[in-house]
């Protein structure tokens, strides 16, 4: 495989005793973003990640952080964060009042915007808002939870979204959220993925010391 693949570890697998340490471990090897889920929950049950969470990262890091808004008012939301120029915004459509307005919003911050589209979330979004996309979060799982199996649509809606993009004339990039276990990354990959969201199931684990280890074999286990 030649293209290259974008990595975005989820900082909530992270302690508040060895986030440090992850960090330092993502900028040693060469990390695109920090992904940083923010959960409502209303949109989810889980309650996760917020402003002075947000606030300590950009303290100790000069990294992109990928802010993944699972709310049901991202616009709000967006104010209270105040993402910083060169982070990545992502938000789930359906839950804006506005997503055109919201894309533009965010981008005004010089923040890459981009919408989540959840299981059964129609693949439209896309098509109507390509024009201003700067990427697009796929959940290959229902959003809230660690640990679930891949939604049995996945591998058709990630084709269908891929096609869209195509007839766009965009580019794009289709980041996956959800379940990236080298065997089915390498399947997302193969199926128009540009990256992934990468958590305990593929690259987090043992502590930040072993994570050039599983991040070195990861890559090379997807990229065969």
């Amino acid at each position: 495989m030649n293209k290259k693949v974008t990595i975005l570890p989820s900082i909530m697998c992270s302690t508040p005793d060895n986030t440090r340490d992850y960090v330092r471990a993502f900028e040693e090897n060469g990390i695109d973003a920090i992904h940083f889920d923010v959960m409502d929950g209303h949109y989810v049950p889980n309650i996760m990640l917020g402003v002075r969470d947000y606030q300590f990262l950009k303290s100790i890091t000069s990294m992109p952080v990928d802010v993944h808004l699972m709310c049901t008012e991202p616009e709000m939301f967006v104010e209270y964060i105040k993402p910083q120029p060169g982070d990545w915004v992502s938000f789930h459509p359906e839950t804006a009042r506005n997503p055109y307005r919201l894309i533009q919003s965010i981008q005004d911050r010089g923040c890459r915007a981009g919408i989540a589209l959840s299981p059964a979330v129609p693949v439209s979004y896309i098509e109507e808002m390509a024009g201003v996309l700067d990427f697009v979060l796929l959940m290959s799982i229902n959003p809230g939870f660690a640990g679930q199996k891949l939604v049995p649509d996945h591998p058709d809606k990630l084709r269908r979204i891929h096609e869209i993009i195509v007839r766009s004339g965009k580019n794009i990039p289709v980041y996956i959220d959800g379940n990236t276990t080298p065997e089915n990354a390498r399947a997302m990959l193969a199926g128009g993925a540009d990256g992934l969201v990468v958590g305990t199931s593929s690259i987090l684990k043992d502590g930040p010391e072993a994570f050039g280890t599983h991040y070195t074999a990861y890559m090379k286990a997807i990229c065969q």
